[in-house]
């Protein structure tokens, strides 16, 4: 049985102080330790500039607006199929930062996590299933310190 990896891309679109890769990924490791669930395929944590976001936004949930985090899950169907991507955007993480008043690896790691339930099954569509995720994410930060 293959080992499932975790993969963080384009670091280099965030500022120096949030380019913590190994938080990102223990971000991704205790969502599933949580959860008490095992990664079951690949995972790849993606940072995007503001364009190539939007574009995603649209091209997959045909949104015209900004947004800050998008997972997509895959076929699990099929053995060696990687089990999600997560899509974050640097600039709707630095402003959402900038909004809330804290540093922007924390807006970084609470977007990771959020990513990483929504691959885990988690929605946020109604008020009832938000409070839920943002009650999980800032457990999960918490454990991040």
């Amino acid at each position: 049985m293959r080992k499932s990896s975790l993969a963080v891309s384009a670091l280099s679109l965030l500022p120096e102080s949030a380019r913590r890769r190994n938080l990102i990924e223990k971000a991704v490791l205790e969502t599933f330790r949580l959860e008490k669930s095992k990664i079951p395929g690949d995972i790849s944590v993606v940072f995007l500039d503001r364009a190539r976001m939007k574009s995603l936004n649209k091209r997959f949930l045909n949104h015209s607006h900004d947004t800050d985090v998008i997972a997509f899950n895959y076929d699990q169907d099929f053995p060696g199929a990687p089990f999600g991507d997560i899509y974050i955007s640097a600039y709707q993480a630095r402003r959402q930062a900038e909004e809330m008043g804290h540093p922007i690896l924390k807006e970084v790691l609470t977007l990771v996590i959020h990513g990483t339930l929504h691959l885990l099954g988690y929605d946020d569509a109604t008020p009832r299933q938000k409070a839920v995720m943002f009650k999980k994410q800032d457990v999960l930060l918490a454990r991040l310190k």
